[in-house]
């Protein structure tokens, strides 16, 4: 066969460093191939055997030994597959726990290589993260991460098999991470021309299955990656036109989509989502975003004539439920990709431009919180504890309140019928009380059209609701969470907004952080699964106490607390619920059963015969409110009254349950009870 590319340089000669090298050689279409290692024994090694196969093929094409990636630039493409020594012993994610293993191995080949203007196809994993490293260090225009490939391989091999039909019928495809949190995009799927119902877990199962079963036997999976790699390099270098899903810099987010490949010019061709595919695909980014900016710190070198001349661009969310809404503006994608990620799992955000509707301007402008502070600091100014951090305000004549919260390096400014300004010296901090205040936005939306807020958590199931109320510390969070590990959808851990609509009464959830105390998430089965994640540099949510991580990293599951007595908690993003907890999250329901539940150490759980009703003190109003307290005059005046609500909760079916701390035995009791409401 006449040779179609130059030569094609592999670095690595690992399981797929081999597959690759192999496949290359065997084909025919490329004049050489160049196989670098980091000692140079295994590539030799590696050279020799392919020499032989050669000879026995008559294959044309030469393998030669370079003795470093620098020897490689003249090469059309090359391959990554470099992996550093670690041992792997992550049970879930396994993908990134080379994380930081593997970091500056690449960070290290891409200064070598450092505007090398070739194809780049990077293997080693973390995949979505390690090209990107690769990319913004080095410099080079082409880089692709394999992986979606070959889990779009897997996926559509599970679902023929599913509904027996040939694996050449079925159109789908696997993208966002290579890892955990790939996103099936089932609602596009097609067999035979046609929509299909995709089993979505059973799918995922077989998924995670694969390449367990291929590196239980062979230790280490290379064939599939090896095959993707092959379909990557002759897209890329114009040899076929065909689709390839491949992890690129995608609207400024690396993940892995489909790219229509024409002559080696890719155009993006990602499927229609739904909804929750949605939400998934921001939950992935989101995670892929958190695990490479550490990295960045450390490897990436800061560009400041880059950010001189490049101007701010701004960046909106619109956040919405029921039927209000608000838009979360800001100078710095953090801020409004941090509220997609806090609000898309329970109530609705997407990326949108500013409209004319309520409006939180959130921005990272220091000489404005300088500005503000100082303005507060200097007039006679009052001081509130907001969020569990002290907060001084002024309000002027004209109804403008200025506030400013030191500790944090906020300040606010919020004028009668004008939009709401945040500013920070820091990202984070200005997301997480943009987040805080466009949530105050909608709920006092909400409770002008008629909402309350109850002290409750919420699952459900088939659109029936089961709340369960009680006070701090009676077990609401351990109910909720039962139940949801049992398969019911958790709608709420805490709180839920609830109105009368004819005779229904509608919930919504309040979205929020979900704090899990240790004991808990330890007896939920839990525990292991995300002190491993947290070891490997992943994150939980920042107001997480300090204290809390140490435990997580050291093992600990010793309940932890406050002076004060409140237990101090891991707090979960409402999206790690379903991607470290394997939960499904509900947007809204229909009450249909109330429990009261109680939890005494020890006991067996039991019914109790204890005729508890809902009270008024079971639902928060603008004077019971602890942690928000309305500065900002957000919240009607009036509000919705109780009476209507409590007679309707009266009549639905309700329980007083006395819980151990057995969560198999409890988790029964709670089945047998909530069977009808399902």
């Amino acid at each position: 066969m006449n040779a179609s590319a130059g030569a094609i340089g592999v670095i690595g000669a690992g399981a797929v460093g081999q597959g690759v090298a192999m496949l290359l050689t065997a084909a025919g279409w490329c004049e050489s191939v160049r196989i670098v290692s980091r000692t140079g024994v295994s590539a030799r090694a590696l050279v020799t055997d392919l020499e032989d196969m050669c000879q026995v093929i008559a294959s044309p094409v030469r393998a030669v030994h370079a003795a470093n990636a620098g020897q490689l630039v003249s090469c059309e493409a090359i391959v990554v597959c470099l992996r550093a020594d670690f041992t792997n012993t992550a049970r879930t994610d396994v993908r990134m726990a080379g994380l930081n293993a593997n970091a500056p191995v690449i960070a290290d080949l891409a200064r070598r290589l450092a505007h090398y203007q070739g194809l780049v196809v990077m293997v080693t994993n973390p995949v979505d993260v390690m090209a990107r490293l690769f990319a913004e260090i080095s410099g080079c225009p082409r880089v692709y991460g394999v992986g979606s490939n070959t889990d779009t391989a897997r996926y559509r091999i599970a679902l023929a098999h599913l509904l027996e039909v040939p694996v050449e019928a079925v159109e789908g495809h696997v993208i966002g991470e290579h890892g955990d949190q790939a996103v099936i995009c089932a609602s596009a799927t097609r067999a035979g021309g046609l929509p299909v119902p995709v089993p979505v877990w059973r799918v995922r199962e077989e998924l995670s299955a694969r390449p367990r079963r291929i590196n239980a036997g062979l230790g280490r999976t290379r064939c599939g990656p090896a095959g993707a790699v092959i379909a990557a390099l002759r897209a890329g270098l114009g040899l076929d036109d065909r689709v390839v899903e491949l992890s690129v810099n995608h609207e400024g987010r690396w993940r892995g989509i489909p790219l229509r490949f024409t002559a080696g010019t890719p155009s993006v061709c990602l499927p229609r989502l739904d909804a929750a595919e949605a939400r998934q695909l921001v939950a992935a980014d989101v995670k892929l975003r958190d695990a490479y900016q550490p990295l960045a710190c450390l490897h990436v070198p800061v560009r400041p004539s880059w950010k001189e001349k490049t101007a701010v661009t701004r960046t909106a969310t619109r956040i919405s439920t029921a039927t209000q809404a608000v838009s979360v503006t800001g100078n710095s994608t953090v801020i409004t990709d941090w509220a997609i990620r806090y609000f898309g799992p329970w109530w609705n955000a997407t990326s949108t431009t500013a409209d004319d509707g309520p409006q939180v301007i959130a921005d990272v402008n220091p000489a404005k919180v300088t500005k503000i502070a100082q303005r507060v600091a200097d007039h006679a100014h009052e001081e509130i504890l907001y969020a569990n951090s002290s907060m001084l305000f002024d309000r002027d004549d004209d109804g403008t309140v200025l506030a400013s919260q030191p500790d944090d390096k906020l300040t606010y400014r919020a004028e009668p019928g004008g939009p709401l300004h945040i500013y920070g010296c820091e990202d984070v901090p200005v997301a997480l009380a943009a987040a805080r205040l466009a949530r105050e936005v909608v709920r006092g939306q909400l409770v002008a059209d008629g909402w309350s807020i109850l002290h409750a958590s919420a699952v459900v199931r088939d659109g029936q609701a089961v709340l369960t109320l009680g006070d701090k510390g009676a077990g609401k969070t351990t109910v909720g969470l039962l139940l949801a590990r049992a398969g019911w959808l958790l709608l709420a851990n805490d709180r839920v907004f609830i109105r009368r609509e004819d005779d229904r009464l509608r919930v919504l959830p309040w979205p929020s952080a979900a704090a899990i105390g240790l004991g808990l998430l330890d007896a939920l089965g839990w525990y292991d699964q995300v002190r491993e994640r947290v070891q490997r540099g992943e994150q939980l949510h920042p107001t997480q106490h300090q204290k809390v991580t140490d435990a997580l990293h050291s093992g600990s599951r010793t309940p932890l607390w406050k002076e004060s007595g409140k237990e101090l908690k891991p707090q979960f993003f409402p999206d790690q619920l379903h991607t470290w907890l394997g939960l499904t999250l509900a947007t809204e329901g229909h009450a249909a059963r109330i429990l009261f539940p109680q939890i005494t150490p020890g006991a067996e759980p039991a019914l109790l015969d204890d005729d508890r009703t809902v009270r008024d003190t079971d639902f928060f109003t603008a004077s019971t409110e602890d942690r928000y307290p309305d500065l900002f005059s957000l919240l009607p005046t009036e509000t919705p009254s109780a009476g209507p609500l409590l007679d309707l909760l009266g009549g639905l079916p309700r329980h007083t349950v006395n819980l151990g701390h057995n969560a198999q035995a409890n988790t029964r009791l709670l089945q047998q009870v909530t069977e009808l409401a399902s």
